[in-house]
Formats: C-alpha cells, structure tokens, sequence
C-alpha cells in the first residue's frame, strides 16, 4: 500500500467504519423524514420541470443531469447524488448530524412546497431581474 494512502485514507475509513455501527437505527426519524422530503423535492421538480422547463431550475447539479438525461432520470440521479452525499457526511461527523439532517429535511421540505404552491404565492424580489436563459 502506497503512503499517502496509509497517511490519509485509513484515518478516514477508520472513522466511517466506527461511526457505521448503529447509525442506522440512532437516526431512523430522521433518515425516514428525510426520505420522505427527499421524494416529495423529486416528484414536484419533475412536476416544475415539465410545466415549465428544465431551463428555470436553479441548482446546477439538478439542471445539467436533468438536461442530460432528462427531467425523471436526471433529477433522480442529482437526488441520490444528494442523498449519498448527505449520508456519507452525516456518517463521517457524527456531532453535526442531527443538525445536517434537520437543515437538509427543512430545505427539502421547502422546496417541495415551493415547486408545486409557492412559486404562484412567493416571487423573490431578485428573481425578475435573472436572465431569461438563466
């Protein structure tokens, strides 16, 4: 094994490893909540997406694999890409997680909402000045 992967990647395996015991069932509320906000974000981007264009979607992940591979298989993917994100620093700082897990949950749960009922209730004031291919 080469140095620099014994210097810098077993501290952190070894980390992942250690904190993989139990985080399962410590965080279930909190994985289910979620994988529920994490679904309801998918269904109404896909649902924005094809009423008004993949154009008007703001995050770059979620617009390009979108533009890529289309509405359902590329915001799908942008969304596991998202959720393995989450779950591996959520596993690595075991601290912070509660924190990630509510702050993602919250962001997730808002932009749901703000797909299907909010963009017709809330137009942020610095919106109508964006570009029209933006």
């Amino acid at each position: 094994m080469q140095l620099w992967a014994v210097l810098f990647c077993q501290p952190i395996t070894d980390r992942l490893r250690a904190n993989y015991i139990g985080y399962w069932l410590r965080y279930r509320v909190w994985l289910a909540a979620l994988l529920l906000t994490a679904v309801l974000d998918y269904l109404s981007t896909v649902h924005f997406m094809r009423e008004d264009g993949i154009h008007f979607e703001l995050h770059p992940l979620v617009r390009y694999s979108a533009l890529l591979a289309g509405p359902a298989i590329g915001v799908g993917l942008a969304k596991l890409f998202q959720l393995a994100a989450t779950f591996l620093v959520t596993l690595y700082c075991k601290v912070l997680a509660r924190y990630i897990f509510f702050s993602t949950t919250v962001f997730y749960g808002w932009a749901a909402w703000y797909n299907v009922w909010g963009c017709d209730l809330y137009r942020p004031w610095a919106l109508q000045f964006m570009p029209s291919w933006w």
